[in-house]
Parts: C-alpha cells; structure tokens; sequence
C-alpha cells in the first residue's frame, strides 16, 4: 500500500482526489490531507509519502515551490500536479521538474483512473528495483550496515535487530500494519518478489513473540513466514536475512509450520543419520518406498528439524551418490542444492525420500518398459507449462514412467537434468520477455514461475552473466545501434 499526500487550497478538490484514492482498494492509502502546503511539505519531511498531489497555483507556496523544497530535503516522492486550463505553462514546469503526471480540475475520474494505474505501476517498478538494490547491498561483507539502515530509518537506531520473511497468498498483499509491535520499533520493509516481503525490525527488546502473535492472526493473507533471532549487532543483518528466509522454508519439512522460528541446524545428527540411510538402501533394509518416508519423517518430526537440516541430508547423499561405481550411468539427476533450490526441485520432504529411494532402490531393469513415447509426451506438457510449479516424480506418474528412468531420459534426450531443463525453460522465456515486452523484472519473474524475485535474480545472473535490469538495458544498446 503506498502512502499519500494531497495538497489542494480548494477543499472540494481535496474531496475528488479522496474518492478517487478510495476507489482504489489497498493499493493506496492517504496519510494527510490538507489546505496548507506548509503543513504538506512538514509531513513530507517527517512520514516519508510515496506520492504527493498537489495543485500548481495555492497561496504561500505553489505546487512546483513544494516539490523543490521536497527535492531540497531529498525526500524520494513521486509527485502529481492538479491545474486548472488556464495553468498550462506552470504544468510544464512541473513536469521538467520532475512530476510523474498532472490532472485537470475537475477530474475526469476516467482519465484520473488510468493515470493511477500508470502511477501503480510505477511505483511497484520502483520499489521492487530499489528494494532489490538495498537488500543485495545488505549482504554484502564490505558495505557500511550501519548506513545503510541509516537511509531507511526515520529516528536514531534502537539497539536490537531481527527480521522476517514472509511470502504472501496473494500478489496482492498490502504489508502495512501487518506487523503488531510494541511503541519502541522502526520498521523497514522490502518488497522481493510478487509475493515476498522481508521486514527489518529495529527495537529495543526481542520481538518474537509479538511477531509470531501477528503473523499467526493473519494466516489469512500470509502463506508462510520465518523469523530470524534477535541480535543486538547491526553487522549480524546478513545473517540474520539468510536465517529468516531460511526458516520460511521450513513448512517443507511439515505444512503446519507455516510460521517458523530460526534454529541451527544439527549438522552431526543428520550426517549419522544420512549414513544410517544409505547403509540401509545398500543392504535392501527398506522394502517399501513408504516405509523409507515414514523412517525420514520420523526422524525429523521427533528432532524438531528444519530444512536446512533436509538440505544437508539431501547434499550428502548427493556426495555418497557421486562416489559411487554407477553414479553416472544411473543416477542423473543428483546435485548440490541450496534451500531455495530445495524448494524448487522437491515440494516436501516425503517427495524428497521418495526421489532418494526410487534412486537408489535399484529398480529391475524389466520394471522400466518402453517409455520413449511417453516420454515425448512428458517433454510436451513440460515444454507447454514450465512456468507452473512442476515436479519430476508427479510428471513421472503423470505419464507412468519410472521415476529413475525418467532422469536417465532427460540426460539422454536433453543434455540435461530436469531442474537444469525447467531452468534452461525459463530462462529464455524471461529472456525473449526482457527483449520484446515492457514488462517489469516482477512482472517477468512471476510469469516465467518464480515466485521470489531475489532468487528469480540469483539464478538469471548464474545463467546469463548478468541481472534481468543489466541485460534488458545491454540488450537495449545493442538494439539502439543496430
């Protein structure tokens, strides 16, 4: 929801503008409203508005003086000017000076509607690419912490930190008061993805317990969320948005922990149990896929473990498989994974066992039967709905294929694994978008299946040498001189 300011010396034009900003749900919602400019330009300085309406021609000070003396403040506000017809010249002075846009009195709402709708747009633009820029910058060893949260924060820094991540049901969230905190709290959001936020709390005492109280009474609107420790460092702030994204995955362990406290994972437990399991698919111990779930998701129901605990399971039997005599004959599609691509490639932890155990089970070779046209079928559908949320083990049962076999088709067949194949998929699709469309980074991600901006980003950058921004532009240049 973007914060408004409007400034009109007419009240009845204050009274079009409001109707106009309710008419448009959660997208909008108007801080201050008010005759006096002064009184505007005070606001500004001190609540930080997303966007300012305000009428060229009011007496003290004009519509163009109040975005100068916004722009002296360096305050970052998007500004729309009202002018009457007989206004023109100062209207083009505003928008040399910056606004976004200019209405005529009386509003046409028709006209006003679609110059909202641009504004929208706009300001999604703007915020997920400044909300990238600043996180990136977040992680980052050899940046300033400390000034940059400066940039952020609108008093001096409480003493404690600690953040959330939260991926929303719906893409359109509305992250305002969704957080329930005590006086002494700053907040600073970001916006990720069309459906993640992350929220940095500035406090002077741990706020677990109130956040969980939050989240949890608005399970509603919140898919799943993590929460990272309370520290009192301000250098710890990489650490703490790795562990909270982290622990927003944990419902991959159990759906029902869709709210989830960080904890560190127990390394040394889960290698002993790692080596428990391959010993016991390699003795024939396990003569059920079932049996071989339960026995995993006993261990770590009764453990309280995580998914970082599963991602390092999954990265040792991964290890123990390369090793193996028959690792590049049979099992082709084992690589390292980190959580958010644990996340892509398996939905659950139960599908997780049951990739492993299909995988080193050992099927007999009569099981597999003739699958080629069924796999050419398969390649259809993924070709046809890459951008849905897939999955190898139900595309193999989908076409009723074996799963194992299913992964030595897509090395032979492809050149590569499935997750490498979706990813090859789906990069030049956002490509081709990025080239021929002008639609947003977000609006690309979410249309290409990913629902995490940043990661959208991470794997784009792995693949083609550089961010969605910086190719669109690159590519842009190489356009312009050809």
């Amino acid at each position: 929801m973007y914060r408004v300011v409007i400034v009109d010396d007419e009240p009845w034009a204050l009274i079009g503008i409001r109707k106009l900003i309710e008419r448009n749900g959660n997208k909008f919602k108007i801080i201050c409203e008010t005759t006096e400019p002064l009184k505007a330009l005070e606001v500004i300085c001190e609540e930080y508005p997303d966007v300012v309406f305000a009428d060229i021609r009011m007496p003290d000070m004009t519509g163009i003086e109040l975005m100068q003396r916004t722009r002296a403040q360096e305050r970052d506000v998007d500004f729309v000017v009202i002018s009457g017809f007989a206004e023109f010249s100062y209207v083009q002075q505003a928008l040399q000076e910056g606004a976004m846009d200019y209405q005529l009195k009386p509003l046409d709402m028709d006209k006003a509607q679609e110059m909202l709708d641009k504004l929208y747009k706009k300001l999604e633009n703007k915020r997920s690419t400044n909300d990238l820029s600043f996180y990136i910058s977040l992680l980052e060893e050899n940046k300033d912490i400390q000034q940059l949260l400066n940039s952020r924060l609108r008093i001096k820094p409480y003493r404690r930190y600690q953040v959330v991540t939260v991926y929303f049901k719906s893409a359109e969230y509305d992250d305002t008061g969704l957080l329930e905190l005590e006086s002494k709290v700053q907040l600073t959001t970001m916006k990720l993805g069309p459906k993640k936020c992350v929220f940095i709390i500035n406090s002077d005492a741990d706020q677990s317990a109130l956040i969980y109280r939050s989240l949890t009474s608005n399970e509603n609107v919140v898919d799943r969320a993590g929460i990272s420790l309370s520290v009192d460092r301000e250098d710890y702030i990489s650490m703490l948005l790795k562990t909270s994204d982290i622990a927003s995955n944990d419902c991959f362990i159990d759906r029902s922990r869709r709210i989830s406290q960080y904890s560190k994972g127990k390394k040394n437990l889960v290698k002993q149990f790692a080596e428990e399991l391959i010993d016991g698919l390699e003795r024939a111990q396990y003569r059920s896929m079932k049996e071989f779930t339960s026995r995993m998701s006993d261990f770590f129901a009764a453990y309280q473990l995580g998914i970082e605990d599963a991602v390092f399971l999954w990265n040792e039997i991964v290890l123990h498989a390369s090793k193996g005599k028959e690792s590049s004959s049979r099992v082709m599609d084992f690589e390292f994974l980190d959580d958010s691509e644990m996340k892509e490639k398996f939905m659950d932890l139960e599908m997780l066992g049951e990739y492993v155990f299909e995988q080193l089970s050992y099927p007999e070779p009569d099981q597999l039967g003739d699958a080629n046209q069924k796999f050419k079928e398969l390649l259809h559908y993924t070709n046809k709905h890459f951008h849905e949320e897939l999955f190898l083990k139900d595309l193999a049962a989908k076409f009723f294929i074996n799963v194992s076999y299913c992964c030595e088709l897509f090395k032979r067949v492809t050149g590569m694994t499935f997750s490498q194949y979706m990813t090859d998929l789906r990069m030049k699709k956002a490509v081709e978008l990025l080239q021929n469309s002008n639609l947003s980074i977000a609006e690309i991600c979410k249309s290409v299946g990913y629902s995490d901006y940043f990661y959208f980003n991470k794997v784009f950058k792995r693949n083609m040498g550089s961010t969605p921004s910086k190719y669109r532009k690159t590519s842009g240049d190489m356009n312009a001189l050809t």
